[in-house]
């Protein structure tokens, strides 16, 4: 794994050394650079083998897309790292963990739905989905820091209440983060209802984020 250096220093993930404990700290930092900048090379060839004009265009929204949501993951762990010890309100809480993990599942929904050429209205509607799963698994990355296995996780539970870091767990018990878990994952599903079984695989998907386990 890459750029856990630095932010939360964690050993291990997915059960594996991050790579600043299997290599050294800048290879990690190297190969994150070298990672992030690769799927720009994967995107600008992708780009200037698109002939088609209309195509073209779609693409490189999609690719502002991308960037953006780089931006957000970005921003969002630079103010997860700045606020760790303190007792931040729930607003800067939520603005955390939409930008990080969220920003990318968001991207995911929205680029599919774009190259898709779905219509304005769906694609609110799916992006305000996207929004709460995103939230959504972040607030499960909180309660499995409590209590998850960290066997079946692969990595270390108890790492945020070792930070200091102001969590939805802290903020409002451990009860009160599953309902939270609870009232958005809901929520997302509420956006997707008009869709039947269209929408199925995006249903499954909100509700494994809600009761998985790593």
């Amino acid at each position: 794994m890459m750029i856990y250096l630095g932010i939360d220093n964690d050993d291990f993930r997915h059960g594996k050394p991050t790579n600043h404990k299997k290599f050294n700290e800048a290879t990690a930092i190297l190969a994150g650079d070298g990672l992030l900048n690769n799927a720009y090379i994967v995107i600008s060839n992708d780009l200037k083998n698109t002939l088609n004009i209309e195509e073209l265009k779609k693409k490189i929204n999609v690719f502002n897309e991308f960037s953006k949501a780089v931006d957000r993951m970005i921003a969002g762990e630079y103010v997860d790292t700045e606020v760790e010890g303190k007792n931040i309100n729930e607003e800067a809480l939520e603005y955390i963990h939409k930008n990080k993990t969220g920003a990318l599942l968001k991207l995911c929904v929205r680029m599919g739905a774009i190259l898709a050429n779905c219509p304005e209205r769906d694609l609110e509607k799916l992006t305000n989905y996207a929004e709460k799963i995103g939230l959504a698994f972040q607030i499960k990355d909180d309660i499995l820091s409590e209590e998850g296995n960290e066997e079946i996780l692969g990595k270390p539970v108890g790492n945020d209440k070792e930070l200091e870091k102001c969590t939805y767990v802290t903020k409002f018990g451990l009860q009160g983060a599953k309902d939270k878990l609870d009232r958005i994952t809901n929520e997302a599903l509420e956006e997707l209802q008009e869709y039947g079984e269209k929408a199925e695989f995006l249903k499954e998907l909100a509700i494994y984020i809600k009761n998985r386990n790593k």
